[in-house]
């Protein structure tokens, strides 16, 4: 029921990131914390989202563009991370987190190729729609265009689960077998946060990008503090 509930999420993100209404929801920063919320851990969500965000704060789709597939890297995550943390017994520690990511993120540069082919195959799409208006058969004109709704909701489906069960039995794996990797998995979260901090502040260029980015760490800081994730 998981990875069904982890499919539908990712499924309808990637629909909306770029196909249907566009409200920014794929975010990572919005996305994480309601796939963890789904899955029954918000607290990971919150955990995961922001420095995700920063890492992919270029990546946005904007008419041809085709960035990393940042809603499906980031629902996978989440999801093998609450899942691996499940599975230990532990909830979603700075290890799994570190570890989960390291395994998980280059989802999003499948998921560039799989966007690739999806534009592709809408370009046909449109023009057998556009046919189809001409000869007034408006109904089977309607049913294309939601077939172009269901390529991109079918891609991420099926490879967010993969994903994520791939890295709930890796995970787990590795962290019981090496115990001792938990320390530096953590500093390595650390680093990949202070990372994703870097490559936000590069992307972020507003003229008061500063004064924005240290409200923005501050009530970050405030709100981990009172959810009890950072103390």
């Amino acid at each position: 029921m998981e990875y069904l509930l982890l499919a539908v999420v990712a499924g309808l993100a990637a629909v909306e990131r770029k196909g249907f209404l566009q409200a920014m929801l794929s975010r990572p920063v919005a996305l994480a914390p309601l796939t963890g919320l789904v899955l029954g851990d918000l607290r990971a969500g919150l955990l995961l989202g922001p420095p995700l965000e920063l890492l992919w704060l270029g990546a946005v789709n904007l008419g041809a563009a085709l960035p990393p597939h940042e809603a499906l890297g980031s629902a996978a995550i989440v999801g093998g991370a609450v899942l691996a943390g499940r599975s230990l017994g532990t909830g979603v520690t700075p290890a799994v987190a570190c570890l989960t990511v390291a395994l998980v993120a280059t989802l999003a540069v499948l998921g560039r190729r799989t966007d690739r082919t999806i534009e592709e195959q809408n370009v046909r799409l449109a023009a057998r729609a556009e046919s189809l208006l001409e000869r007034g058969e408006f109904r089977a004109a309607l049913r294309v265009n939601l077939a172009g709704l269901l390529l991109p909701f079918a891609a991420s489906f099926v490879l967010a689960p993969i994903a994520a069960a791939a890295a709930a039995w890796l995970v787990p794996s590795a962290l019981r077998r090496l115990p001792a990797l938990a320390p530096p998995l953590a500093l390595g979260w650390a680093a990949l946060c202070g990372f994703a901090a870097a490559a936000g502040a590069r992307a972020f260029r507003a003229q008061n990008g500063g004064q924005l980015f240290v409200t923005a760490v501050a009530l970050s800081a405030l709100l981990a503090r009172m959810l009890g994730i950072w103390r």
